[in-house]
């Protein structure tokens, strides 16, 4: 029997963001009327263009003409980025508000203010004192929630506004905004619907960010350095490589954190901690490599005296992170082939004494089918379920995408049968009631594929807000909690 919630049959009815919607189940709920509006205009869908955000932030007062920003994006690492930046500002005694997305448990920790969510209660009322502005402009939600973070950057007086970019960057919200310095992660396939479908077609969509004289941190692959730097130099863009001014170690593959040192041009930071995947180290070290810049170019100290300290208080909600313990439970966001590939390879090196489970689900518009099969080797069990979102694939959509990666399916059963490697659930209830019953103290599981998978099984496991994500606990008491509600 199905234990989760009814999906609806025709996911076109939602578009936009996946998890955005005033129909939906929780977590992907608005909790109060003005939220309720604000994700009624997710109706309207992603609407590419400047027009609009230029005119909500002139109704406002142009309010990010006096502010210092910090834009950073990329096709993986742009959240997790941001962060980084923030912690490392706010440890130097700068006061920072960040914006990110998409939010995992609620809409409001998108914005933070020195690393806690802007209070609901005054993020309600934000959204209903820009409802007028945001109707006589049509803008959509993305744009909207864009105008209010710079407006709680300019009143709460933030000496930087550290954002990402939504999608691409050329007809980004973001883009409105002046920028002190611009970061590039990564670029990968994605949104290509949008964006285009080649690497090169989403860099230039990435690189539209450019204005003259702003610096660009560019950690993207060799293949497309040349573009970067043609496309940098002709708009008048100082242009600084992470892989020709940085070097540090791979991670460990022995499962075991160990802590590791990053050499810049001029810089040299030791004992910096080990923050999970590989990917993170990229993301540290493209962080550094643009504030130590920009301490030289502003002639500012923007970098804490304790590097490594700033770094060990870092909170990265969703980013290979773990917070439940025995067995332990292990959460990343990771949604497309690059970093599902980074996640999965970095789950394998994890000291466990038990088995590897992979707890997958995935939206339909992503392009899984091509990953590797030798990406899934050495894993116990493949376990995949649907998330309660209508841009979810469902568990036969599910089972097709398992079966490309090679991986054979079997019935749903009580009981755990060996040598089985994929399993698909009916919904994500059922998948989490069956590993209550099947998995064993010693056990590891990585919870991957999607934003949204993450953000329903943190929810259906008790959490209901990322604060309560800080602390660890354990899982056993977690997943019998659930089992109770269910």
């Amino acid at each position: 029997m199905s234990l989760g919630n009814p999906r609806p049959e025709n996911s076109q009815s939602h578009p936009g963001e996946p998890g955005v919607g005033v129909d939906l189940a929780p977590p992907f709920v608005a909790y109060d009327e003005p939220t309720g509006w604000l994700f009624s205009l997710n109706r309207f869908g992603i609407r590419p263009g400047l027009l609009r955000i230029e005119a909500l932030l002139s109704g406002l007062g142009n309010p990010e003409k006096k502010l210092r920003t910090l834009v950073t994006a990329g096709t993986n690492g742009k959240g997790s980025t941001t962060r980084i930046l923030a912690q490392l500002l706010m440890d130097a005694g700068y006061k920072v508000v960040t914006f990110t997305s998409p939010h995992l448990l609620n809409v409001h920790e998108r914005i933070c203010i020195n690393d806690a969510p802007i209070d609901p209660a005054d993020f309600a009322r934000r959204v209903q004192a820009i409802k007028p502005l945001t109707e006589k402009h049509e803008a959509s939600w993305f744009e909207t929630l864009t105008a209010l973070a710079v407006q709680v950057a300019y009143e709460e007086k933030a000496d930087f506004f550290c954002c990402e970019t939504g999608l691409g960057g050329r007809l980004d919200a973001t883009n409105a905004l002046p920028a002190e310095a611009i970061l590039l992660t990564t670029v990968g396939l994605d949104h290509e619907a949008i964006l285009g479908n080649t690497r090169e077609e989403i860099a230039a969509e990435k690189l539209g960010l450019l204005k003259n004289k702003t610096p660009l941190f560019c950690g993207v692959d060799p293949d497309l350095r040349f573009q970067v730097f043609q496309t940098a130099v002709t708009q008048g863009n100082p242009v600084y490589f992470l892989d020709e001014l940085a070097n540090w170690p791979a991670s460990s593959d022995t499962g075991t954190a160990k802590p590791w040192d990053l050499a810049l041009r001029e810089n040299f930071y030791p004992n910096l901690p080990d923050l999970g995947a590989s990917s993170m180290r990229r993301n540290v070290a493209l962080a550094l490599l643009a504030l130590t810049e920009l301490q030289k170019i502003k002639d500012q100290r923007l970098l804490p005296a304790d590097i490594s300290q700033s770094l060990g208080n870092l909170f990265l909600p969703g980013r290979y992170q773990s917070f439940l313990r025995n067995p332990d439970f292990v959460f990343d966001t990771a949604h497309n082939e690059q970093a599902l590939n980074g996640a999965l390879a970095h789950f394998k090196t994890d000291k466990c004494s038990g088995r590897r489970i992979v707890f997958f689900g995935a939206m339909h518009n992503k392009e899984l089918e091509k990953m590797p099969a030798d990406g899934f080797a050495g894993f116990d069990l493949i376990l995949a379920a649907p998330v309660s979102i209508p841009r979810s694939r469902t568990a036969a959509e599910l089972a097709t995408l398992l079966e490309a990666w090679g991986i054979g399916t079997g019935a749903m059963s009580e009981e755990w049968e060996p040598g089985l490697l994929g399993l698909v659930a009916p919904d994500l209830a059922s998948a989490l009631l069956w590993l209550a019953k099947n998995l064993k103290t010693d056990d590891r599981v990585l919870v991957t594929g999607s934003c949204f998978m993450v953000a329903e099984t943190m929810h259906k496991l008790g959490f209901h807000n990322l604060e309560m994500t800080r602390l660890e606990g354990l899982a056993e008491k977690s997943l019998a909690h659930f089992c109770q509600k269910t």
